[in-house]
């Protein structure tokens, strides 16, 4: 259902097929979709069109035959995946009382996925790895929101200290929001909304907001220029909701709900519409977006060669499946406000501004895992308010490859045996537990009072305190023997199911040749 497919999609009576002739009509495009050429984004959202005509049954049928188990999701293109995705999220939507969004992004040092697609590189007029979010977020939000005539919304774009030096070239260029600017005067748009995290710090909003300023100014600081050294997105997102916060006031008969995206284009914001009924209808504070571990959560991070086609295609490696179903099962009882998300990570989520603004005093890593450290804080302050903290919406999710660390080559070469490549990639899923014991650490009190500090919860706890890389190869290894050739999803049910008592005797086994 790509660009090279559209003509075929669009020219298909999708009223007139069954949802098995649909599920399979799509099965034969492209599987691929490339973030930065908006010709794609433009064919998909033809055929999401034709979609959202259809009824909600036949919608969620077609949902079920491709991507209600997620090694089926992999067979099927990602802009379907996505095409359908938007057009259940807007019927939804279309269901649900009066409402008002405030979606909030980081512009952390984008200088280049701001702009439109270039074959070249032209600094601050377009880039080969350009997705021109601002424009497309706009044309995402304002296509949910087409005919809820009693709803409204807004964008809003936090620098969180741009020095405008590029990453990639050295060149000094126009800082993000400088960047954001231009375009939201260029566009005329009047539901856009730049702030600088720089000038909110030295103005005293940050001071007035709740966070840690100390913090803030804790590296690099100088009050005469645009860098804020110490945070990456976490200032600017902690910012951010505090502002959304402050825009209930404007739409009081409206229910207000905050979006906290990322700044690329890897969730279609026409996905929202999910989020809304997971927080009205299903009750809860937050709405956490799942790219994988339950039904119709679809995870596009398989790189196509040009042979294949180019893109992203659904995908994801067993090990990856492996190594994040232990995670999620570490982590839950490490970190129980989080037992019910499996994808933390995930840059998609959405909250509502009650529970928003409470967290923005309590959170205390401003780094690598902010997301993790605010989903806690988030569990707790709804908890403490009396309610319901964390509900989970699975979506399509599509990795953005030119701009992404996670796409960057491993170290090491051919030198290296098997064993070593095997414990170098043991050592990047491994790194995070430190973390999560700290975060532990953080939080115990107030997790003992509100009844989550169980006697298991500290077993957990001591035993990956003191569990070492060594440790982490083993339990691994004695995973995946008792897997053997075993296709699981994630997360695998045979790890989700293994006792404290099960994993400790794996990582005390002496290795075996």
């Amino acid at each position: 259902m790509g660009a090279g497919a559209s003509a075929a999609a669009q020219s298909f009576d999708f009223a007139a097929k069954s949802p098995e002739e649909i599920a399979a009509e799509a099965a034969k495009s492209p599987l691929g979709h490339d973030l930065t050429k908006a010709a794609e984004h433009e064919a998909y959202m033809k055929v999401a069109n034709k979609l959202y005509k259809l009824d909600m049954e036949k919608l969620k049928a077609i949902q079920k035959i491709v991507s209600e188990v997620q090694v089926d999701s992999f067979k099927y293109p990602v802009p379907f995946h996505i095409a359908l995705n938007n057009a259940i999220s807007k019927k939804t939507f279309e269901l649900l009382p009066a409402i008002h969004c405030t979606c909030v992004f980081a512009l952390y040092k984008e200088f280049n996925r701001i702009l439109p697609k270039g074959d070249e590189k032209k600094p601050e007029v377009c880039d080969p790895n350009g997705e021109d979010f601002i424009r497309m977020k706009h044309k995402q939000m304002s296509w949910l929101f087409e005919n809820k005539a009693d709803s409204s919304w807004t964008l809003l774009g936090v620098d969180d200290g741009c020095d405008g030096l590029d990453k990639k070239s050295g060149e000094q260029l126009k800082p993000s929001a400088d960047l954001m600017e231009d375009i939201v005067k260029a566009e005329g748009y009047t539901n856009v909304n730049v702030h600088r995290l720089k000038q909110c710090i030295l103005d005293g909003t940050c001071e007035k907001a709740g966070l840690d300023v100390a913090k803030l100014k804790s590296e690099k600081w100088k009050d005469d220029d645009k860098l804020v050294a110490s945070s990456q997105k976490a200032g600017a997102i902690l910012l951010g909701l505090y502002l959304a916060n402050e825009e209930v006031s404007k739409f009081p008969d409206k229910k207000h709900i905050i979006v906290y995206t990322d700044s690329d284009l890897s969730t279609d914001l026409a996905l929202s519409g999910l989020n809304f009924d997971t927080i009205i209808n299903g009750k809860v504070e937050a709405s956490v977006c799942q790219r994988f571990g339950e039904p119709f959560a679809v995870n596009c991070g398989k790189l196509l060669t040009e042979e294949e086609g180019g893109g992203i295609a659904a995908g994801m490696p067993l090990a990856s499946r492996i190594h994040l179903t232990l995670r999620h099962k570490l982590r839950s009882n490490l970190l129980p406000p989080l037992i019910k998300i499996i994808d933390t990570n995930c840059g998609h989520k959405a909250l509502t501004p009650e529970t928003a603004v409470g967290t923005v005093s309590m959170v205390k890593d401003y780094k690598g895992s902010f997301d993790i450290d605010w989903l806690m804080c988030v569990g707790i302050v709804a908890k403490k308010n009396g309610k319901e903290p964390i509900g989970t919406t699975p979506i399509p999710w599509v990795n953005s490859v030119g701009e992404s660390n996670f796409w960057a080559a491993p170290g090491g070469g051919a030198e290296e045996s098997e064993e070593e490549k095997k414990k170098k990639a043991c050592e990047s899923w491994f790194k995070i537990f430190g973390t999560m014991t700290d975060m532990h650490g953080w939080h115990a009190e107030e997790l003992d009072k509100i009844g989550l500090l169980t006697d298991e919860c500290k077993g957990y706890v001591e035993w990956v305190k003191g569990m070492d890389l060594n440790g982490y190869v083993k339990l691994t290894d004695g995973i995946l023997k008792k897997l053997g050739d075993k296709e699981v999803n994630m997360p695998a049910e045979e790890i989700m199911g293994l006792s404290l008592e099960e994993m400790k005797a794996f990582t005390a086994a002496e290795k075996k040749d």
